[in-house]
């Protein structure tokens, strides 16, 4: 169950989105779906602060989400831009093959990220969905993937 449903106040909730945001310069917001119309999905809030796109991922675990995720923004804290069609191979290593693909309109799904961070008048933020082809992917990315800070 999500933060939100479990009992936060939304405000309280909005507070440890920006605190967790502060501390690690992102956070990840998961949504549970509700059959195969509308899947679960996750994605990141605070890219847009690096002026980079916010990235998506839909899978119904929010920890594999999280992991796909994580390499793909400490990259971007680091400098890293990326943009649909990059060769992801450093984060997800073959024969695993992930890719970002733009997504349409981050309004729709994209929700808290869109409120965080976008401008009154401006059109929604820019956003990319992460696919890769299976979870032994994430498994082997995670176990590939350059050590950072124990408590991110």
């Amino acid at each position: 169950m999500c933060d939100a449903c479990g009992g936060l106040a939304d405000e309280q909730y909005s507070q440890r989105l920006r605190r967790n945001i502060l501390t690690y310069g992102w956070t990840m917001q998961f949504v549970e779906g509700d059959g195969v119309r509308n899947p679960a999905f996750g994605y990141t809030l605070g890219l847009s602060l690096y002026d980079h796109p916010e990235i998506i991922a839909f899978d119904p675990d929010p920890d594999w989400i999280y992991l796909g995720l994580k390499p793909l923004v400490w990259a971007v804290q680091t400098g890293e831009v990326f943009d649909e069609g990059d060769d992801l191979s450093a984060y997800f290593p073959p024969p695993e093959r992930a890719e970002l693909l733009r997504f349409p309109d981050s309004a729709t799904h994209l929700f808290t990220a869109n409120t965080m961070f976008r401008q009154p008048g401006d059109d929604p933020l820019p956003a990319l969905q992460l696919i890769w082809p299976s979870r032994n992917g994430l498994i082997q990315a995670a176990l590939t993937a350059p050590t950072r800070r124990e408590d991110d």
